[in-house]
């Protein structure tokens, strides 16, 4: 059975400003200096409360607190575009397994799911704290595929980084890097891997996918 892994944050939908738009205020409050969005975009990788204890030693569970505050209040102004939902609902309508990996880490992830009604489309969730070492290292995506029966062959993951790249790598699992966000200034030139830089584009990956393995 073809199942389709999907990313989160800036794939499923554009989370990623108002993130970057908390770290920046935690910085500015709690280290006293202000953070260009770099190098926050930078220090992704590792759950948020790694981050901080890094960042700010015997802080670190104030300044998550104040964090997920912040980006509790955010989400008033989140939603996922149509075009996801629909692309979502038909997957689920024609019954193929769908996953999330991502690294997040569970607070984080339920409240964002919770918000957009995002959980009932998924059969497996995994954050940064349903394994030992979140991406870019394979253990998410092979967690998902045990869980949900699948090969490797099987499987095919939609992400918008390069951890996503590479933990799709480690895993010899399709990437298909998710653009819609990105301005098309930032988009690669001649990759060496798929892209979808629209809808349509998604869409169409996605068919060919399914098709390949018989399951339409």
């Amino acid at each position: 059975m073809a199942v389709a892994l999907f990313d989160l944050d800036g794939t499923l939908l554009d989370t990623v400003p108002l993130i970057t738009l908390c770290f920046q205020r935690m910085f500015r409050k709690y280290g006293n200096y202000d953070i260009s969005q770099e190098a926050v975009h930078e220090m992704f990788g590792p759950g948020e409360s790694i981050i901080f204890r890094r960042e700010f030693g015997d802080l670190w569970e104030t300044v998550l607190a104040d964090y997920l505050d912040c980006y509790a209040k955010g989400h008033d102004q989140l939603a996922v575009e149509p075009w996801m939902m629909e692309i979502l609902k038909g997957l689920r309508a024609k019954g193929f397994p769908l996953a999330i990996i991502t690294n997040k880490e569970r607070d984080t992830t339920q409240l964002t799911l919770d918000h957009v009604h995002l959980s009932s489309y998924f059969d497996v969730i995994v954050t940064a704290q349903d394994v030992e070492h979140p991406k870019p290292y394979p253990d998410g995506i092979l967690k998902a595929l045990k869980t949900l029966g699948a090969t490797r062959d099987e499987a095919i993951f939609i992400g918008d980084t390069m951890n996503d790249r590479d933990a799709a790598k480690a895993s010899n699992v399709k990437f298909v890097q998710a653009l819609w966000y990105v301005p098309s200034s930032k988009w690669p030139r001649d990759p060496a891997w798929t892209v979808a830089c629209s809808p349509n584009d998604l869409r169409d990956v996605l068919a060919s996918h399914f098709e390949a393995w018989g399951d339409q």
